[in-house]
């Protein structure tokens, strides 16, 4: 199993500017390289500190690269309907390459938040089409290095993308955002392996992922779909008391935040092409209440000892499969002494362990 951090740049804490901030969260990708960590994953997110500021992974990245020598790296993810051009994301992504080499990770989304659609001007009800037109068109010009297309949103007179890019994604494997079945379908027919957040109890995740596998399998049968990438939020603390509390505010401080920025309880999802599957988890906040909802959050994500932590990703595994981690440990404020505390466990105690488990290892019992 492949254990990663899954990066948010939330900056909630008080009298620390943006650029403190983002330069604390440098510290921490260093970190994850020196304890151990496989892969480590940048957001594209605008306009909202309180929620999370990366207007540009593909730029971070690339300052990372020459701060680090070992640990992957990779846009978790690209928000390809905000970008009114393929030909310059191929032209970013080809440039990674080039720095990264195999340490590069590609990753895909669609966007979710309408305030971060209404500031670029862009319908979210076409998202959908300029997600599957733009994430095509780029792959395209990263097998052949050549632009040229012509499509409902999108138009290229043919052109070479330089520095040559190195290609093949179809083939070693990319990432696509997966958080509704329409984006597993999506997923699916481009040949990528899902991305998500874990945000409801594990059983309706595995459940996605099957019909994720399901679909991959009749649309690319000769293929191997890869191992999916969960990203989740946890804090490891020796002391299950202190794990607990922490765990606790911080990651009711982050759902209050998910809420407010991507209106997670609004009336707007029935109405909003492509994104009508989060109309009933609207209803069902609401309904419940922000406090029963965030409860619901803290309980699913993976947090605790390094005991229980190991534990958790272990019935995951048992239940669904192969997957990866993808582990937030910065978020919602929380003091980043406190953050490299829990990351330098998690790398002594818990990678280790995951990196033993597979499927096969679960069905035989040979990481009980």
């Amino acid at each position: 199993m492949e254990v990663g951090l899954q990066f948010i740049f939330q900056n909630t804490h008080e009298g620390l500017s943006d650029q403190e901030m983002m330069l604390k969260e440098t510290e921490i990708v260093l970190l994850a390289e020196e304890v151990g960590m496989d892969f480590a994953l940048l957001p594209e997110h605008h306009f909202d500190p309180g929620y999370a500021m990366m207007p540009d992974n593909m730029q971070w990245l690339s300052y990372l690269a020459g701060r680090t020598s070992r640990i992957k790296l990779g846009t978790g993810a690209i928000i390809l309907p905000w970008w009114p051009n393929p030909t310059r994301v191929a032209e970013k992504i080809s440039l990674l390459e080039t720095v990264l080499g195999d340490r590069f990770l590609l990753g895909f989304g669609r966007g979710l938040a309408r305030q971060e659609y209404e500031a670029f001007g862009i319908d979210m009800n076409e998202s959908r089409e300029r997600f599957d037109e733009a994430a095509e068109i780029i792959l395209d010009i990263l097998d052949t290095g050549v632009a040229e297309y012509d499509t409902k949103y999108f138009k290229q007179s043919r052109t070479e993308v330089h520095p040559t890019p190195r290609g093949g994604y179809r083939e070693k494997g990319f990432f696509s955002v997966a958080m509704t079945p329409d984006s597993g379908v999506a997923a699916a027919n481009l040949g990528a392996t899902m991305m998500s957040f874990v945000q409801l109890p594990w059983e309706q995740h595995s459940a996605a992922v099957d019909a994720w596998r399901a679909r991959f399998k009749e649309v690319h049968p000769d293929k191997e779909p890869g191992a999916p990438v969960f990203s989740d939020f946890t804090f490891c603390h020796e002391d299950a008391e202190v794990a607990e509390k922490v765990a606790r505010e911080y990651l009711s401080k982050y759902y209050l935040s998910v809420i407010k920025h991507y209106d997670f309880d609004g009336t707007h999802w029935k109405d909003t092409k492509g994104y009508t599957a989060y109309a009933a988890g609207a209803d069902a906040i609401r309904e419940a209440g922000l406090e029963a909802a965030a409860e619901g959050f803290v309980q699913s994500q993976a947090w605790g000892t390094p005991e229980r932590i190991i534990d958790i990703w272990r019935k995951r595994v048992e239940m669904t499969g192969d997957v990866r981690p993808a582990m937030a440990v910065s978020y919602a404020g929380m003091p980043h002494e406190l953050v490299q505390s829990s990351l330098r466990l998690i790398g002594e105690k818990v990678v280790p362990e995951l990196h033993k488990i597979t499927a096969e290892s679960v069905k035989s019992g040979a990481t009980a």
